[in-house]
């Protein structure tokens, strides 16, 4: 469990810094692999609250 929320961090954070590089450098393709990262974690996050919500009501 804690591995999986370690990993859900990291794309989160990869994500932000690679849409901030790719902000301030005008470097287009990071930018969009860092906004992918981040769709990516917050899916998972999502996810994980939607099974946690339905297991406990």
């Amino acid at each position: 469990m804690l591995g999986s929320n370690a990993l859900i961090a990291l794309m989160c954070v990869v994500g932000i810094g690679g849409v901030s590089y790719g902000m301030l450098n005008d470097d287009n393709v990071v930018f969009i692999i860092g906004v992918l990262f981040a769709i990516a974690g917050y899916l998972l996050i999502r996810r994980r609250l939607k099974h946690h919500i339905r297991d406990n009501l």
